[in-house]
């Protein structure tokens, strides 16, 4: 028998040809595990499970099967799988015409099909380099407040009765730099580029700050030799490390909440009973933040007082709380939000993640109010100002309802002073200094492509009347 301790997990690719945009809940994880998957399949994904007729005859499966599938169901099932390299293009549209804005989300969008189709080269490999089938390439289209009305009011291109519901620009937020002016940050769009390989984001980018407005005028000799249509702002970039911790050290689940394949379409994507106008079905919200994490403040501070700021065990990430007796012994639970007992009230871990037994003031609970996390940590180098490096995490999430969602968390939960009692303080780690947000803003993703030749935000432009 084969160790299981030693296998490569491979990991999921993303979903084409879905009514969802890539790169938001995709590459996704199966949520079952059953045993009828192909054998070489199993290998590949959790080690060697052995399909036989014992599997029908009513006899108990063996011990190692039964360790794979509660492994799989905890680490796996349900969950989304970030590839190894993010890019973030922020881009304005120099043009108040609404047919010029349609042939460029078109373009746009014939570009990122074209990448995230593209197989791997063969060629010019170094000898016994394996390359892969798939670098996992997802580009994701957003749309910033700015394309409905702009920041001196103007609609345009007509689209100001359609915005969804909740865009608009990002408020300001405790904890926010000083330097920060989320008015100053937003973006008419918002492009995310994410692989497993950097110079095919490095490729990929180039190309839409590069050579996007080049050949826009060679397919469109009418806009003039000189003018260009997009004007790209900013690039930020982030990588993910394979522990899924990032420069704080603590395992605190900066990937995603562990969720089934119905709750990430639940909590993710609008529904046509949303309340939202008809063409963002099938569309989500996107947040950013880009973090800051002050590594000397943090790196001053012994492990407990660490550990009292995330809410968590250092060496194991489980929650600062009391133990009781379960099955397997002393098993950890997660903490009463309201009780000093299970650690520091200001813990971040439990500024962000109550968990109530109740519902809230508004009826929901708190797990309603989860959202889909893909962050990135960051590294930007040496930071002139104060002569230390200046690294963090892109905090990328998606979801379905802003203002339900994240800033109920943001406003309700983490920088509320008074919850989950008077007098308890807002986030310790940007209550010390730790952290603190230094860029950020709201977007929408439109629907997925429906056929060959459709484009993103296609459904937003079919609601309007004719030009």
């Amino acid at each position: 028998m084969s160790d299981f301790n030693t296998m490569i997990v491979p990991l999921p690719d993303p979903i084409y040809g879905t009514p969802y945009q890539n790169g938001i809940t995709d590459p996704l994880w199966p949520v079952d595990f059953d045993g009828k998957m192909n054998i070489r399949r199993i290998a590949e994904l959790l080690g060697r499970l052995a399909v036989s007729e014992r599997l029908a005859d009513g006899s108990p499966p063996p011990p190692e099967e039964v360790k794979l599938r509660a492994q799989y169901a905890s680490d796996y099932a349900g969950r989304t799988a970030r590839q190894s390299n993010l890019t973030l293009i922020r881009a304005n549209v120099l043009s108040s015409d609404r047919a010029e804005l349609i042939a460029v989300l078109k373009m746009l969008t014939e570009f990122a099909v074209e990448e995230m189709q593209l197989k791997p080269s063969q060629s010019r490999v170094a000898v016994l380099e394996q390359v892969p089938t798939s670098y996992r390439v997802t580009v994701t289209l957003a749309f910033g407040a700015s394309l409905f009305v702009d920041a001196q009011g103007e609609d345009r291109f007509g689209l100001r009765t359609l915005r969804p519901r909740y865009l608009k620009q990002m408020p300001s937020f405790p904890g926010d730099a000083p330097d920060f002016d989320p008015a100053a940050s937003g973006s008419d769009l918002l492009i995310s580029v994410c692989s497993d390989h950097p110079y095919v984001n490095i490729a990929t980018t180039r190309f839409f700050v590069e050579f996007f407005n080049q050949r826009f005028r060679k397919a469109h000799p009418h806009v003039g030799p000189d003018r260009n249509l997009m004007h790209f702002m900013s690039i930020e970039q982030g990588f993910a490390r394979k522990d899924k911790r990032e420069f704080l050290r603590f395992d605190d689940g900066i990937d995603n909440v562990q969720m089934g394949r119905d709750d990430l379409f639940r909590f993710v994507y609008v529904e046509e009973t949303d309340n939202e106008p008809d063409w963002c079905v099938n569309g989500s919200y996107l947040v950013y933040r880009k973090i800051r994490e002050h590594m000397p403040k943090w790196e001053v501070l012994d492990e407990k007082t660490q550990e009292a700021h995330i809410g968590r065990h250092k060496t194991s990430g489980a929650p600062l709380s009391r133990e009781v007796a379960g099955a397997d012994g002393m098993t950890p639970v997660y903490p009463d939000p309201a009780d000093e007992r299970d650690g520091p009230l200001t813990a971040h871990v439990r500024k962000v993640q109550p968990r109530r037994s109740e519902a809230d003031l508004f009826g929901m609970s708190d797990l309603e109010r989860r959202f889909v996390r893909r962050p990135y940590p960051f590294f930007d180098g040496l930071d002139p100002d104060t002569g230390t490096t200046c690294n963090g995490l892109q905090f990328v999430a998606f979801m379905k309802s802003i203002q339900q969602q994240f800033e109920h968390v943001a406003n309700m939960w983490q920088m509320n002073p008074d919850f989950p009692v008077p007098g308890t303080g807002i986030d310790a780690l940007y209550a010390s200094g730790v952290l603190s947000t230094v860029d950020g803003g709201y977007y929408f993703c439109p629907a997925g492509l429906r056929c060959e030749g459709d484009y993103f935000g296609a459904t937003l432009f079919e609601a309007l009347p004719l030009l």
